[in-house]
C-alpha cells in the first residue's frame, strides 16, 4: 500500500484553504471487507474522509486503486535502553545497575513487524559533573506505526564515591568433602581488594565475603593447584586475589 495519495481537486478557493495552511490531510479507506487481503477504489472511500465535503470535485486521483494486505495485531513487551551520556566528578561513579521506572514497554502492532524489534530507546540524556544519585525523566522514541499508552520513563541513577578497599584473611571454604577425607589449603586464607560505592561497603561486613573450591574441582584438577571463586554481595566487584593459586593435600581416613 502506497505511503501518500496525490488529489487534483477542483472546487472555490476558500474551500481549498486548509490545504494550503492546515495540517496534513489523512485519506481514510474503509478496512471492513470479507478478507484480510483486498483491493480498493479510493474513489469509493472519499466521502470517508472528514475534509471531503460536495463542494469539492476530484479530478484526478492517483493512485486510483490499491492493494490492502491487513496483518493481525499482535502485543509484545519490549526492554527499554536508556541512551545516557554521562560525566562524573573525579573519584564518582555508578554504584549500581540504573534502575528504569518501567523497565519495559507494551508494543501492537503487526506480528512480523514487531517481532523485528528488540528494544526501544530513550531520547538521548547529557548529565555533567555527577557527585550524587539523582532521577531524570524522558521520552521514548517509540517506533512510529505501533500502539502505546507508554511515553515516558523515569531513569533513577545511583551515584556514589567509588572507593577500593582491602578484605584481609579470608577463609576457604572447601565445599562437598566426602566422609573420611581432610583437605589442607596453603595457604587457607586469601586477601581480596574490592571495588565499589562507598554506602555499600558500610552495609557488609567480612562474614557476606567467601572464598569457596569444590572437592569436585579438587579430584578433577590435574595442575596441583587451584583458584577459589569469590562471592560477594551486591553491587561491589572484584579487583584482585591475593594469593591467586591455592594448593592442597588430600588425606583419606
Amino acid at each position: 500500500m502506497p505511503a501518500f495519495v496525490t488529489l487534483k481537486i477542483k472546487a472555490d478557493g476558500w474551500t481549498l484553504l486548509p490545504f494550503e495552511f492546515g495540517a496534513k490531510k489523512n485519506f481514510v479507506i474503509s478496512a471492513k471487507k470479507d478478507s484480510a487481503n483486498f483491493s480498493e477504489n479510493l474513489l469509493n472511500s472519499i466521502e470517508l474522509n472528514h475534509w471531503y465535503n460536495n463542494k469539492m470535485n476530484i479530478i484526478e486521483i492517483t493512485p486510483k486503486n490499491i492493494s490492502v494486505n491487513l496483518l493481525p495485531k499482535v502485543e509484545k513487551r519490549i526492554p527499554i535502553k536508556p541512551l545516557l551520556n554521562l560525566e562524573f566528578k573525579r573519584g564518582f561513579g555508578l554504584a549500581s545497575e540504573i534502575i528504569l521506572e518501567p523497565d519495559s514497554i507494551s508494543l501492537r502492532g503487526p506480528a512480523n513487524e514487531i517481532n523485528l524489534i528488540n528494544e526501544v530507546e530513550t531520547l538521548p540524556i547529557e548529565l555533567k559533573k555527577l557527585d550524587k544519585s539523582v532521577e531524570v525523566f524522558t521520552e521514548l522514541k517509540s517506533p512510529k506505526g505501533f500502539e502505546t499508552n507508554l511515553h515516558s520513563v523515569k531513569i533513577y541513577l545511583d551515584i556514589q564515591r567509588i572507593i577500593n578497599n582491602t578484605i584481609n584473611d579470608v577463609q576457604i571454604i572447601v565445599e562437598n568433602i566426602p566422609p573420611n577425607t581432610e583437605v589442607i589449603l596453603n595457604p587457607k586464607t586469601v586477601n581480596i581488594i574490592l571495588r565499589g560505592g562507598i554506602d555499600y561497603f558500610s552495609k557488609y561486613d567480612n562474614n557476606d565475603i567467601l572464598a569457596k573450591i569444590d572437592y569436585k574441582e579438587i579430584i578433577s584438577d590435574t595442575l596441583g593447584y587451584l583458584k577459589p571463586e569469590i562471592h560477594l554481595p551486591k553491587n561491589l566487584s572484584l579487583i584482585s586475589v591475593k594469593p591467586d593459586i591455592i594448593k592442597y593435600i588430600i588425606k583419606k581416613y
